[in-house]
Order: C-alpha cells, then sequence, then structure tokens
C-alpha cells in the first residue's frame, strides 16, 4: 500500500492504468537499498527508536526499504530475505513485460492477474509441519509461532552452498483429525505434508465433524499446519549432495525454545518433498497438478539401471 500512494503523490493526476505500469516501472528499476519514504524521517520527544542506517548496523541490512510515514518511522518491509527480493525483482519486471504487452494489445488485464505457479515451479520443497496434540486455540499459538520464525529457516538455508534461492510461499495450510490411537495419530503427522499423507487422512474424521463432542471423548485429536519452501538448486558437481541438516537443526532449537513448548504435545517437522509428492489441497479446484514424465530405463554395459545422483540430502526430522 505505501508503494503504492508513493507512485498516487509522484503522479497524483494519473488515471488507475498509469498508476498501475509506473509502479512496475519504477519500482523495477529502483536503487534498492535507497528507502521508499512518504514524508521526510522526523525525530520526536519520546525515548524510541527511530529507523536510521546510519546510527543502527541493524538497519543497513534491510534489502528493500519501504519507511512508514508516522511517528516513530519504522520499516515495514524488515523481513525480505535476499531470496525474497529477487522473486519481488522478478514479478515487478514480469509486470513490466505484461503492461507493455498490454498497451499493444497483445496481452489483457486478466493476463496480469493470473493466479501464482508456485507448486509448479520448483523441483525440491521442504513441508515445515507444525503439530499440537489439544485445542485448536493451543494450536493457533504454536503455528503462529512456527510461521514468524520461517524467515529464520529461509535465511539459513540461503547461506548453504548450492542454494540459488529459497522461496517461502506465504500461506499457511490448516487442518485437524480425530485419531482412533497413537499408532494413526503418529502416522497422520510423519505423512502431512504429501500426496501419502492426503490418501491416508482421507477417511479420517475431521476435528470440524458435526459429532466432535463425541468423537473427543475416545479419540486423540490433532491440529496440523504445514508451511512450504521451495528450492533452487544449483549444485556445480553432478555427484555432491546438498546438505541442510544444520539450518533445520537450528530451526528445531529456535521453535523448541519457545516458552511455552512441550514436547507431549507439541510436534514440529521438516520433510523433503519433491514436486510431484505434494498434496493435492495445494491445488485450486480446477487446477491441474504436474504430472511425472514417464523415461525409458537406461542400462549400463553390466545390465544395471544407471542411477542419477541426488540433488538434496536427507532432511532431519524432529518430533
Amino acid at each position: 500500500a505505501m508503494l503504492t500512494a508513493r507512485i498516487c503523490q509522484l503522479y497524483p493526476n494519473a488515471v488507475s492504468a498509469v498508476i498501475v505500469e509506473k509502479f512496475f516501472h519504477i519500482y523495477s528499476q529502483w536503487s534498492w537499498p535507497q528507502p521508499v519514504l512518504l514524508k521526510q524521517i522526523e525525530d520526536g520527544p519520546l525515548q524510541v527508536r527511530v529507523w536510521n542506517p546510519r546510527l543502527y548496523p541493524h538497519d543497513r541490512q534491510h534489502k528493500m526499504p519501504v519507511i512508514t510515514p508516522a511517528y516513530p518511522s519504522m520499516c515495514a518491509t524488515h523481513n525480505i530475505t535476499s531470496s525474497t527480493q529477487k522473486i519481488i525483482m522478478e514479478e515487478f519486471k514480469r509486470g513490466v513485460e505484461v503492461m507493455q504487452s498490454i498497451g499493444t494489445g497483445k496481452k489483457t488485464w486478466s493476463d496480469l492477474l493470473q493466479r501464482h505457479d508456485f507448486f509448479h515451479k520448483y523441483k525440491f520443497y521442504l513441508c515445515i509441519v507444525a503439530a499440537t496434540q489439544a485445542s485448536y486455540e493451543e494450536h493457533l499459538q504454536y503455528s503462529g509461532m512456527v510461521e514468524s520464525k520461517l524467515r529464520l529457516l529461509v535465511q539459513k538455508l540461503e547461506a548453504v552452498e548450492g542454494i540459488e534461492l529459497a522461496h517461502p510461499y506465504i500461506k499457511a495450510f490448516d487442518d485437524g483429525y480425530f485419531c482412533k490411537d497413537e499408532a494413526e495419530l503418529q502416522q497422520v503427522i510423519n505423512t502431512y505434508g504429501t500426496i501419502e499423507g492426503g490418501s491416508i487422512t482421507k477417511d479420517i474424521k475431521t476435528t470440524d465433524n458435526e459429532q466432535k463432542e463425541e468423537l473427543a471423548k475416545d479419540h486423540l485429536e490433532v491440529h496440523l499446519t504445514k508451511l512450504y519452501i521451495g528450492l533452487k538448486i544449483d549444485l556445480q558437481n553432478g555427484d555432491k549432495k546438498l546438505d541442510i541438516q544444520h539450518p533445520c537443526a537450528e530451526f528445531f532449537s529456535i521453535c523448541k525454545s519457545w516458552q511455552s513448548f512441550d514436547s507431549k504435545i507439541h510436534h514440529i517437522q521438516i520433510k523433503n518433498v519433491k514436486l510431484y509428492d505434494l498434496p493435492d489441497d495445494v491445488y485450486a479446484e480446477g487446477e491441474t497438478r504436474p504430472a511425472k514424465p514417464t523415461k525409458r530405463k537406461r542400462t549400463n554395459s553390466k545390465n544395471q539401471i544407471k542411477k542419477r545422483p541426488k540433488s538434496i540430502g536427507a532432511v532431519a526430522a524432529s518430533s
């Protein structure tokens, strides 16, 4: 909203189509990290921190600073990482190209508002699962904490050699189930976020069931939230594996250091999910999920199947 407001300040008499065109054109060429300001930053009488990159080293680390106009001025985009900056800049450039095509009549406004292709774009995804064996209200607190720490995992993944981009999906997916025993509950948690998990939970009663009060008496209630990070991997050596054990272990430690964390009811997992193993519920109704291409198996002189090196190593799971 503040980015759009700045364009409106620059072009106060422009119609909406011009505002949209100028939005993409100007920000695709913006000299980041030069801040976007709606008004000059002012000092005030209160003993509060005001955004100042000359004074505070942390403020100098902001990738794409957009500064709030009200006192005290703060950076509204402090969560942007190197990966999300690349993604935003790609979208700005795509917006410029689409607007040019709209101007020449080759495309329409609907092309600018196309649905995202996040779950078609990457070969590998990380699925972060937060599960709570308690009420939905308690799960909201736990899952909210995990979601708020996701950017820290993204930053740690960006530092791993071989990861060119770590793209977090903006939306979380939530579900709740009544499991008949502990074994079924663990199976639900361990497969949640994959296509296998979707087939397992198909016949398990959900927590929005009309008979939930009766089910709660002799079933185990579990609420789950899944978050996804798309990975763009660039390994120079084909035989080299990608090791992300360390950033995942650090993320587990951060989540478990939450003051209300209880290992008996709170669970946290990170799964390596390939494109073709994503669950159906991440796709919109009527959207075609990616189909796995069929390949002929080639054999070597010893009649053994050649195996391609894996691009990503096993991911530690903790619960």
